[in-house]
């Protein structure tokens, strides 16, 4: 049976698939489901099965008709699908059935609406000028870390003086907001750190082991529309801990790790910056270069993508978080639903750039990009490819390898250009400077 699909244009994205089932077909498939219905029917005065067909089709006709196209409908659905195939139209999803009704000894009339891949055109996705500065490692990024590791390594050591800034607080609180605290905890607090407020550390400063003391705690606000509270706690010091920071010297770095020296030390610190830096720029200037793309070369998404992708992560969102309603997922609804429509838009743009950039990889570069991954692990090549034989993925490897070399083609070509606020804000402190 030939069912010669009709295809109406409804967007870039939709299609509306129309055809008919030949009269003696359906006729014939009703007839089947008609009798199969039978052999389960019991009318008065005739056994089980053997009730004339005429009086079951009379007294179930909507339910006989229902279980037809549930029989059928599915099957010739199939059946137009093979045809689409052959006009070179892909569904991307289940074709959505739409209202349909159909009488016996008549043609059965149908209609579903799908979706399809846009035709992604690209005429411009090189020579752009986007803004971009790129980010740089800075002294205070590695004094930073220095200080991280500086305190990683600090000694704590009782003090029988009363407390300092610095100092750890040993406490156990006894009152809060007015209300004694039945269940006493013991907590510890670094005086400096203001995470509840500056009075709360103020209160701490001159403490000694066995001392009450009233402090504010300052409560932030827990949304726009709140307002940051301040209650007051009793607390009991159990005891006052002196923190010593190690001096900063060829010594501590020794202690760190294999450094001979502190220099030694930092240059390992910036080395590593660097490369995070470096990954960083990168995953921005690929943004940059995607979005600047799908913003100059707008098309349609299929929905079904969207609303599934968005489901999906929806899902995962739900499953981690507690205490959910309508109000708290509403926005998150919004939010995933924007994300997976950017996510798909770069899916596809990606997709279509490689066909018009015909970007290829050997064998040689991915074996390169094995070898690295096992460096930075400091692994052998080969025990580095026998441990993780399951997780390397040559095809998945040579894809990406593709993706960064279609950027990187258009990255030059790029006029990338300091933003305008952080030009002005560097002429400001210029100015500041000559003042």
């Amino acid at each position: 049976m030939e069912l010669k699909p009709k295809i109406e244009k409804l967007s870039d994205t939709k299609r509306k698939m129309s055809f008919s089932v030949p009269k003696d077909v359906a006729q014939k498939d009703y007839e089947t489901t008609l009798k199969g219905f039978s052999r389960y029917v019991s009318l008065p005065g005739f056994r089980k099965g053997r009730a004339p067909l005429k009086t079951i089709e009379r007294m179930y006709k909507d339910q006989i008709k229902q279980g037809f196209f549930e029989d059928t409908v599915p099957k010739y659905y199939k059946q137009a699908l093979e045809e689409l195939d052959k006009m070179d139209i892909h569904p991307i999803n289940q074709g959505v059935l739409e209202d349909t009704d159909w009488e016996p000894e008549k043609d059965m009339e149908l209609s579903f609406i799908f979706e399809v891949n846009p035709e992604i055109e690209l005429k411009e996705y090189k020579n752009f000028s986007v803004e971009f500065e790129p980010e740089k490692v800075t002294k205070k990024m590695i004094d930073g870390e220095l200080s991280r590791l500086q305190k990683s390594y600090a000694t704590i050591s009782d003090k029988d003086t009363p407390s300092e800034k610095g100092d750890v607080i040993n406490y156990t609180t006894l009152k809060f907001d007015g209300k004694d605290i039945t269940k006493k905890e013991e907590s510890s607090y670094k005086i400096g750190q203001e995470i509840y407020g500056k009075a709360f550390d103020e209160a701490l400063i001159g403490a000694e082991k066995g001392n009450e003391i009233i402090a504010t705690v300052e409560l932030g606000p827990q949304d726009e529309k709140d307002k940051s509270k301040k209650m007051e706690m009793v607390l009991k010091v159990n005891e006052v801990k002196k923190v010593e920071l190690p001096e900063l010297n060829d010594d501590f770095a020794k202690q760190v790790g294999e450094f001979d020296s502190l220099k030694t030390l930092k240059d390992e610190i910036k080395k590593d910056f660097d490369e995070q830096v470096s990954q960083r720029n990168k995953s921005q200037i690929r943004s940059l270069i995607l979005q600047t793309i799908i913003e100059k070369n707008p098309f349609e998404v299929p929905e079904s993508f969207v609303d599934n992708y968005a489901e999906d992560m929806m899902k995962k969102y739900t499953q981690q978080q507690k205490n959910l309603n309508a109000e708290t997922l509403a926005p998150m609804k919004k939010i995933y639903k924007s994300y997976a429509e950017n996510e798909i838009r770069i899916y596809y743009v990606m997709n279509r750039l490689k066909e018009l950039e015909k970007v290829e990889v050997s064998d040689e570069e991915i074996e390169n990009e094995i070898k690295s991954s096992a460096e930075k692990m400091g692994m052998d090549v080969e025990k580095y490819k026998e441990l993780y034989k399951k997780q390397i993925d040559k095809e998945e490897i040579k894809e990406s390898l593709i993706s960064d070399k279609i950027i990187k083609n258009i990255e030059r070509t790029v006029d990338f250009k300091k933003p305008k606020k952080q030009k002005e804000s560097k002429k400001k402190e210029s100015k500041k400077e000559e003042k």
